[in-house]
């Protein structure tokens, strides 16, 4: 574990992680949360962000088929553990205040700002509409700073075929922001900053035409047309080759532009209006590298500031 002090510790009363490992603290102090089944109970709870999950859905969620023993009885145990953990001064017979029983579903609802996720969440909407007011350069910042609560993969050290469904969506839902994160790096004027990064990322998600359209623009922004052409041809060959698929339109309309000499200030990889195409991944995506840390890396010891953020900050001082 990094030796960096996790942004969630620093809120007052109980706080929780899943962006990384699944974790605990209250009011600054980490909360050793046991055996991985029971953390992984925590966060299919968690992940409900309020719902009740019944008794049904937490043993096929967490154990599958796997589980010989009263399932009702396992649940139960499992429950009242975490129920410990989350209320340690609870009189023994008291109502359950944080995890209650309702009916046959067990339902933990926390704020916004109590867990990694909801904040990344809110943070990402925040810098959403920064944008859309114009505000690129605060945008950017925030966005960064919400990707900085990613420490390592979600859900790292928990199992059970509901988190392996939901670290998949929750790997997405980063790749996603990061696709935006170099988008606002790309229109404030660091593409020579972003193209080591969409270089790394290009190779390790080769059927992610958003991530080879930026780096098509930051290398034509860069003055280097023939690599831009040959970027194109790199995604063109991945999609035929492997997919049966050719590029979609916003790279064919990136490849026309750069051939008809469009200017580079002109040029953009911001959709047009209209359908969205999918995204094209394998079943079991290979998610590394981002940034600093990376989607499937180790937590690094530094901070979790992209390379291309942390120059441009060094330039301001």
């Amino acid at each position: 574990m990094s030796n960096i002090r996790h942004p969630m510790s620093r809120r007052a009363g109980l706080a929780f992680a899943v962006l990384g490992e699944v974790r605990l603290w209250r009011d600054g102090v980490e909360v050793p949360l046991g055996p991985p089944r029971g953390r992984a109970l925590l966060a299919a709870l968690l992940l409900r962000e309020g719902t009740p999950m019944g008794r049904d859905d937490i043993l096929g969620g967490l154990w599958g088929d796997s589980f010989h023993v009263d399932g009702a009885n396992l649940v139960q145990v499992y429950v009242s553990k975490l129920r410990r953990l989350l209320e340690p001064d609870r009189p023994p017979r008291a109502a359950a205040s944080l995890l209650p029983r309702v009916g046959n579903a067990y339902r933990l609802a926390v704020e916004a700002d109590q867990w990694d996720l909801g904040c990344f969440q809110r943070a990402r909407t925040a810098a959403r509409e920064l944008r859309s007011a114009g505000e690129l350069i605060e945008s950017e910042r925030v966005l960064g700073e919400a990707l900085a609560l990613w420490p390592g993969p979600a859900l790292t050290g928990v199992e059970g075929p509901l988190l392996d469904v939901e670290r998949v969506r929750l790997a997405e839902l980063r790749l996603a922001a990061t696709e935006e994160h170099l988008e606002l790096a790309l229109e404030t004027g660091a593409e020579d900053d972003v193209i080591p990064s969409l270089l790394t990322l290009t190779r390790e998600h080769p059927y992610r035409e958003r991530l080879w359209a930026l780096l098509m623009v930051a290398l034509y922004r860069g003055s280097r047309q023939a690599d831009a052409l040959a970027a194109y041809r790199r995604a063109a060959r991945a999609l035929k080759d492997d997919l049966g698929l050719s590029p979609g339109p916003e790279l064919r309309r990136i490849e026309e532009a750069i051939l008809a000499g469009a200017p580079s200030t002109t040029l953009t990889a911001r959709p047009r209006t209209g359908p969205v195409r999918p995204q094209h991944v394998p079943d079991r995506p290979k998610l590394t590298l981002v940034h600093g840390t990376g989607i499937g890396a180790a937590p690094s010891r530094r901070a979790a500031v992209p390379p291309y953020r942390a120059r441009r900050l060094g330039d301001r001082r």
